[in-house]
């Protein structure tokens, strides 16, 4: 694209420029076109509208955020509503929460088991420091509760 005549000069190249029979000529340089019904054959015109619509809608409530965002002027707090949502679902999540079987499996074995496990793991560790202690043998090294 660049041809460079000096060691501190680039001039462009005109034999690299592009012709009327390029590929990124014919799409703005942006690269080959791209056939949208080749990509989503099963997507009829009206929902790919609908979606070009949404899109839009999208763009425009974003911008309208940045430029409220970057206010010089705005006085007060800035209320973001996707912040206002995450804080309503984080101090609300138990008011529609629906109990099933896998939650509950999920409970029991985050919630439950490592509890039981670390509480026999600890009795069980206690009674043999016990055992050792009645038999006159001193600490044990191994010992999990080895202060």
């Amino acid at each position: 694209m660049l041809a460079v005549t000096s060691r501190y000069r680039c001039t462009h190249d005109p034999s690299r420029v592009l012709g009327s029979g390029s590929k990124m000529a014919a799409s703005g340089g942006k690269g080959p076109a791209m056939d949208p019904w080749r990509i989503f054959p099963d997507v009829t015109p009206d929902q790919m509208r609908a979606e070009a619509e949404r899109q839009a809608i999208k763009g425009k409530l974003r911008t309208a955020m940045q430029a409220k965002l970057r206010d010089p002027y705005a006085v007060g707090n800035f209320e973001d509503p996707a912040l206002t949502r995450w804080y309503y679902v984080r101090n609300h999540q138990f008011d529609n929460f629906k109990q099933t079987p896998k939650t509950s499996f999920l409970g029991i074995t985050f919630g439950v088991v490592p509890v039981v496990f670390l509480t026999w793991l600890f009795l069980k560790d206690r009674r043999k420091m016990k055992q050792d202690w009645l038999k006159g043998i001193g600490r044990n090294k191994a010992s999990i509760i080895n202060f």
